[in-house]
């Protein structure tokens, strides 16, 4: 076979997978409904205003939908919650994990581990993660959901990812991130973050 003949089957076949992982990244799977209808009581924790992301922000993220919001319970303790959802379309960004960007925000990080927590009526591994900014430390809890299930580490996403987009041409998915201060008792921050997760986890289950 001659060499410019193997070339020539090389290109059209590698513009044949760059038609179709294009194919599939235009194919968005859109939520049922819009994050904006995300409930802003639970039990005890109450939410604020709807938070908003600067334009900047918007651009480098490029969520589908998004919500972030901050939730208090009555002892004055404060809870963040982000969920961000990539609905695969065309303009619709990559996921960005904490263990990647906030190292380069200058945060440093602590720890990051799994955490099991049963939500649901199910064991669901989580990743929490101990980083220290400038003036304080946070405590983070993070999952990725692809199709339904609930995935702890950035390999696990793309791996997940992957095989929804051979499956079914779709490669929505979301992140899902709740933080606290935990300058003074990092301990109390998580128990508080696990006490507002028990309660949250069936509307955010819900809603994706």
């Amino acid at each position: 076979m001659k060499i410019w003949f193997r070339f020539l089957v090389i290109y059209f076949l590698l513009a044949a997978a760059a038609v179709s992982m294009n194919a599939y990244r235009e194919r968005p799977q859109p939520l049922a409904k819009p994050l904006a209808a995300f409930p802003s009581i639970f039990g005890n924790w109450r939410g604020g205003p709807r938070q908003f992301f600067s334009r900047e922000l918007l651009a480098r993220l490029r969520p589908s939908d998004y919500l972030a919001r901050t939730y208090s319970d009555a002892a004055g303790n404060t809870v963040g919650l982000y969920i961000g959802y990539h609905d695969g379309g065309q303009g619709s960004g990559p996921i960005h994990s904490p263990k990647n960007c906030l190292p380069g925000s200058g945060w440093l990080e602590i720890f990051s581990r799994p955490l099991v927590l049963t939500l649901g009526g199910k064991p669901r591994e989580l990743t929490q993660a101990l980083y220290q900014g400038q003036d304080h430390t946070e405590l983070f809890v993070y999952w990725f959901i692809v199709q339904g299930h609930v995935y702890s580490s950035e390999t696990g996403l793309k791996l997940a990812e992957i095989a929804s987009s051979v499956r079914t041409g779709r490669r929505g998915a979301t992140f899902v991130r709740l933080n606290m201060d935990a300058s003074s008792d990092p301990a109390k921050a998580r128990a508080l973050l696990e006490d507002f997760l028990r309660q949250a986890y069936p509307a955010i289950q819900a809603a994706l």
